[in-house]
């Protein structure tokens, strides 16, 4: 390469004395490739910038031109075969430069928005926005979006509860969970891993989904009050590896069902009322059937309360920091287990047993339990009070 350099600045010096000693002949003004003058001129552009990504563009753009000019000159055929096939791929270091001189603002912006202990998410959305629209298939994305999706977690959370970010956050974390899922390559490892997102929120692929699919699932379930769709978020991670020891999502399963074992509970008693105020035997034998149905519904799902506290508190570690939770979860499963069997007898090992089984779909119809309604015989014995 120092020869082809040698050749080429050499023609170069030799412009001077064309120029000055040949002003008789004009044909060589028509002839590119005795133009040594400009030919050492790109040359000099060339070899001096093509080393910087800063002033790679000149060096490109030189490169154009010589080329063009003198690319099937017989002096500079040499440094013509060296910088041809240099150029397709300065032309993308070009293009990628220029990208990230565009995109460098707005990382800034982003970082100062998500990396300190005082998140500003609306100036983090907004400069995510504007580098999906300037890159929209840039890999990088991915690590930007992440934290997004979790956004809605940390605001709807107390003592904040501020739903203001929930679309937003849920459109992230469907878009991150998408790209992680579709093989979207990562940009960085650690400690020999691939790693995805930034900051608190950087983790490894099946982490990192685990965070955004329980994001998802708080937001949905306690943020939106939308508990169904909340329960689907929480069911699929129980089916991870990361999210399965999380006794929080089983937490919060368990207070689907107890939110339901209360609304049953009040129509049961409604019912019941409703009974004894009946006047006739046939009427009441009617209404013992529809009351036995939903105490059968009733305690199916308090039992399905009691296994979702179960594995909620057999994942909760029992000690100091732990203990008013743990202590909260053992308290509904006593309630709800009293429910389902009318007495307290053998809490601990249904706990055990239970936990030990697969986990019923909280998605899925919950079938009641078989509860034998009062015979004819026993209806009309029965006083006016129910007693």
């Amino acid at each position: 390469m120092k020869t082809i350099f040698r050749y080429v600045g050499f023609a170069a010096l030799l412009a001077t004395f064309f120029v000055a000693g040949s002003t008789t002949v004009s044909a060589q003004d028509d002839d590119p490739c005795e133009d040594y003058e400009g030919m050492g001129a790109l040359y000099t552009k060339i070899t001096e910038n093509y080393g910087k990504d800063s002033t790679l563009k000149i060096a490109v753009d030189a490169g154009k031109q010589y080329l063009e000019k003198y690319g099937n000159c017989d002096s500079a055929k040499d440094f013509v075969a060296w910088l041809k096939p240099q150029m397709p791929q300065w032309e993308k270091d070009v293009a990628r430069y220029e990208l990230d001189m565009k995109l460098r603002p707005l990382f800034q912006k982003y970082d100062a928005a998500v990396g300190g202990q005082n998140k500003n998410w609306t100036e983090a959305f907004a400069a995510a926005k504007e580098i999906q629209a300037i890159a929209p298939g840039d890999p990088r994305i991915l690590n930007v979006i992440i934290p997004l999706g979790q956004a809605a977690l940390f605001e709807a959370a107390p003592p904040k509860k501020n739903n203001s970010f929930n679309s937003d956050s849920l459109m992230m974390a469907d878009k991150a969970l998408g790209m992680l899922r579709g093989g979207t390559p990562a940009t960085k490892k650690k400690g020999g891993q691939d790693v995805f997102g930034v900051f608190e929120f950087e983790g490894t692929k099946d982490q990192v989904i685990a965070d955004l699919t329980y994001a998802k699932a708080y937001v949905k379930f306690y943020g939106q009050g939308d508990k169904k769709a909340g329960l689907n978020d929480y069911f699929e991670l129980t089916q991870m590896p990361v999210g399965k020891t999380n006794p929080l999502v089983y937490g919060a399963i368990g207070d689907y069902y107890f939110g339901e074992v209360q609304k049953l509970v009040e129509e049961f008693k409604a019912m019941v009322v409703a009974r004894n105020a009946l006047t006739t035997d046939e009427e009441k034998v009617a209404k013992d059937a529809e009351i036995a149905a939903k105490e059968g519904l009733l305690k199916a799902y308090a039992e399905r309360g009691v296994d979702a506290f179960a594995r909620a508190y057999k994942n909760t570690k029992a000690d100091a920091a732990s203990k008013a939770y743990r202590d909260g979860l053992y308290e509904s499963i006593k309630q709800l287990y009293n429910v389902r069997f009318d007495n307290q007898t053998g809490v601990d090992e249904f706990i055990a047993s239970t936990t030990q089984k697969p986990m019923p779909n909280p998605t899925s119809e919950v079938t009641p339990v078989v509860v034998e309604p009062p015979t004819a015989t026993e209806t009309s014995t029965d006083t006016a009070s129910g007693n």
